[in-house]
């Protein structure tokens, strides 16, 4: 009886140590991802500030 409950142990020791594994894969994923967004996000935002910029000159010129 004690034998099946060490291997149950052993087997499950594996299976969480895999769980961590994955997790921890994941997670630097996650972070790359994240990374990337918020370059894009900040891109993004740049190029809508410039827009708006270039938008508004031009308009100062036609008015005036």
């Amino acid at each position: 009886m004690i034998k099946k409950i060490e291997r149950e142990i052993k087997k499950l020791e594996i299976l969480k140590e895999q769980k961590i594994n994955k997790r921890n894969q994941l997670d630097e994923e996650l972070s790359e991802i994240t990374m990337q967004l918020k370059e894009l996000y900040s891109l993004k935002n740049q190029y809508e500030k410039l827009q708006n910029s270039t938008l508004h000159f031009f308009e100062k010129s036609e008015t005036s």
